[in-house]
């Protein structure tokens, strides 16, 4: 009866083989782009900074005021003085996210700030690529026998794909 059960264990479970692979993509991914964060710090302040782009500073200060009002303000008046600029001209998505992640955060990490928040929110988001690449290559190659093996690579491939290590 040991035998019939263990045959009947490996064919449920041979389905779940895979886990394993997400996994191990995840956290090269997350290894990898977690390695510049001291790298991050501010040195006069000891607080975080972004990196070199502008962008990611203009949703920085969008969260920061998004976390302390409750949302965001509908003419931001640091853009194109005087006569300033309608946010719900552009797509809010990512501020949102960053807030979103801050709560997140803050629920796990006692006194974590936004600029925090901020930097650790493209390593998260990038591992729930991960993730999600790995499904999508796996529905595209579902008709064949090493579909799971096939996105695994596939995934760890994109873990460290060079040109996608820095975004």
């Amino acid at each position: 009866t040991f035998s019939i059960f263990a045959i009947f264990c490996y064919k449920n479970l041979k389905q779940f083989f895979f886990i394993p692979g997400i996994f191990l993509a995840v956290y090269i991914s997350t290894f990898v782009r977690t390695r510049n964060l001291p790298g991050l710090k501010d040195i006069t302040t000891g607080g975080w900074t972004l990196g070199p782009d502008l962008d990611p500073f203009l949703f920085l200060r969008y969260a920061k005021y998004i976390v302390e009002n409750g949302s965001l303000m509908t003419v931001d008046m640091m853009r194109y003085v005087p006569l300033g600029f309608e946010t719900a001209k552009e797509s809010m998505l990512l501020p949102y996210m960053m807030v979103y992640t801050h709560k997140i955060l803050s629920l796990f990490i006692s006194n974590v700030s936004v600029e925090y928040s901020a930097v650790i929110f493209p390593v998260l988001m990038f591992a729930l690529t991960i993730v999600a690449f790995f499904f999508l290559v796996r529905k595209i190659f579902e008709n064949y026998q090493y579909k799971d093996i096939i996105a695994t690579i596939s995934s760890l491939f994109l873990a460290v794909f060079p040109s996608l290590l820095s975004r």
